[in-house]
């Protein structure tokens, strides 16, 4: 493991650094510190809530390690790379994801699975989307089918266009059952870097069991990722998952300099097809409008700290080094995928499809900003009927889109 390998090296502790290795203000209190749970005490903390299983320990998965090391006892920590596993072990920090950021001591990693599992009262699945079959299948039979489990993974999976909770109730044999707990989604406004610096984040933990998600909201809450309890898992992923792809039109505008206006009528029109996309896979239209929809997009689309915004701009000035190139592929295969199920769906997303297009080198950029500024919208004719229902049942007349008496 390169300079680490030396007996003496520790890892540089950033200044101002608290408990978790959040960073606070200079000449404060770490940000942990200067908060407080709503609604949590020191018996909630202290309880039967002991072990948390962590499956992936990628960036968001390693942040979500350390903002968890708070509300249980031990947290182990999934991760398939043995340097990954033995740097943490050692030095308390995970380099390639989170640079010089330290995960607190009670942050156990392992690269075996079942040992990951042993104990666990809860369980977080935080691998890439592509990997979420695979650990799906790893994982069944090596925990209890009514282990409360929460998925952190964002995107579709490559060949069948499902989201991760369709292909985790596959595995799982969840869908229908009562005797299998079906897992629960966690999903929105969630930079790490940003919340390793410790700025507060609002996240969607959504889930089809009431009572499942309150408990999820209770046990997972944290200072610096507030929980919000949602009833539509389904919907809450394929807000996720679109909004990687209409992400990277946002970072191609910018850097194709179309300004703010553009910016905003991506943004929107982005927000408009996704509510499409999630009542056609048996999702709540009114998704868009929580902090997985509106918060999510407005966050990943344009924050530089997105890593789809940046593939976006890549794409507009020319991909350089070999690693954006396949980036920009990984992205462009993402959002084949999304094409391929709204297509099978019988949508017309004008918008997602233009994205792809360019990313794949179909078209030219001006596509998307085609797309966005279209008089069509998906869904318009379902939305204007659903609208004059509404209007008639109140004795109002509908026009030009707006009741009136």
């Amino acid at each position: 493991m390169d300079a680490r390998t030396t007996t003496d090296w520790r890892p540089p502790v950033p200044p101002e650094t608290g408990a978790a290795g959040f960073k606070g203000e200079a000449g404060r209190p770490d940000f942990y510190s200067r908060c407080t749970m709503s609604g949590r005490n020191d018996e909630q903390t202290d309880g039967a809530r002991s072990t948390l299983a962590l499956i992936g320990a990628g960036c968001w998965g390693s942040t979500l390690a350390a903002l968890q090391a708070e509300n249980f006892r031990r947290v182990n920590l999934y991760t398939p790379e043995v340097d990954s596993c033995e740097e943490i072990t050692r030095f308390h920090s995970n380099e390639r994801y989170l640079d010089d950021f330290r995960l607190p001591p009670n942050v156990f990693p392992t690269t075996a699975l079942e040992r990951a599992l042993d104990g666990a009262d809860w369980v977080i699945v935080a691998v890439p989307s592509q990997a979420a079959r695979e650990v799906a299948r790893s994982m069944k039979g090596l925990f209890a089918e009514r282990l409360p489990t929460v998925l952190a993974t964002k995107g579709l999976e490559v060949g069948s266009g499902l989201l991760s909770i369709e292909v985790w109730r596959q595995e799982m044999g969840s869908q229908g059952r009562r005797t299998c707990r079906d897992a629960m989604v966690l999903s929105g406004p969630n930079l790490a870097r940003e919340i390793c610096a410790g700025m507060p984040a609002v996240s969607l933990l959504a889930g089809v069991e009431p009572a499942d998600v309150r408990s999820a909201v209770t046990a997972l809450s944290h200072p610096l990722l507030s929980l919000r309890g949602h009833h539509d898992p389904l919907g809450a992923q394929a807000a996720g998952a679109l909004k990687n792809v209409y992400a990277v039109g946002c970072g191609l505008a910018a850097g194709m300099g179309w300004g703010d206006n553009v910016m905003g009528t991506l943004i929107w029109r982005g927000l408009d097809e996704t509510s499409v996309f999630a009542e056609a896979v048996g999702g709540d239209p009114g998704v868009v409008m929580t902090p997985a929809g509106v918060g999510d997009f407005v966050a990943t689309c344009g924050s530089p700290l997105s890593r789809n915004h940046d593939l976006g701009r890549i794409l507009a000035g020319g991909a350089g080094s070999r690693e954006e190139v396949r980036g920009v592929r990984e992205g462009a295969q993402t959002a084949q995928e999304a094409v391929r199920r709204s297509r099978a769906l019988g949508l017309r997303l004008r918008l997602l499809e233009a994205v792809w297009s360019v990313m794949a080198g179909a078209d030219q950029p001006r596509a998307i900003l085609d797309a966005a500024c279209s008089l069509e919208q998906a869904g318009e004719r379902g939305r204007q009927r659903r609208g004059e229902q509404w209007a008639a049942s109140l004795g109002l007349r509908r026009g030009m889109g707006v009741a009136s008496e």
